[in-house]
């Protein structure tokens, strides 16, 4: 995979971003954080390995806090504009929780799952043949597996 490249930036173009990897998987998270973080009925998330992501121009912004589990989390964004960028975890789990918006190519942010689908707004439909989970999932092999199947990485 070392000829793979995949681009995505922000909203006004100071932040540029490469990934020398496809992602991992994809979803879509619809807990009240990521519908306040994305200002909107979800947030798709792609897991992509911390070392596959270069920031190529911009800088990024940070914000911290701690979840209800008491995990520290952080959100990543343009310094310019204030697009999120991506979220990561400390200590790190080594993968970036980047926002599927930010790609150039939207199709590799397609949701292979959706996530904390009891706090989803109540006029959302999941697609057919979607994973689907009332809260966070314990194990994402099979959203990767799925997320594979669908992007044709297998």
């Amino acid at each position: 995979m070392t000829d793979f490249r995949l681009t995505g930036g922000c909203q006004c173009g100071a932040l540029r971003y490469v990934l020398t990897a496809p992602p991992l998987l994809a979803y879509a998270c619809h807990c009240k954080e990521c519908q306040r973080i994305s200002a909107s009925a979800f947030a798709t998330s792609c897991g992509v390995l911390r070392e596959t992501m270069h920031i190529e121009k911009g800088e990024l912004g940070r914000i911290d806090w701690t979840v209800e589990s008491g995990a520290h989390r952080y959100g990543e964004f343009c310094t310019v504009c204030g697009v999120r960028i991506r979220h990561g975890d400390e200590p790190s789990r080594g993968i970036f929780s980047l926002r599927g918006g930010t790609l150039d190519d939207k199709r590799w942010a397609t949701p292979a799952a959706h996530t904390w689908q009891a706090s989803a707004l109540e006029w959302f439909t999941p697609p057919e043949g979607a994973l689907l989970y009332d809260g966070q999932p314990t194990d994402y092999t099979p959203i990767m597996q799925r997320y594979a199947a669908l992007m044709g990485l297998q």
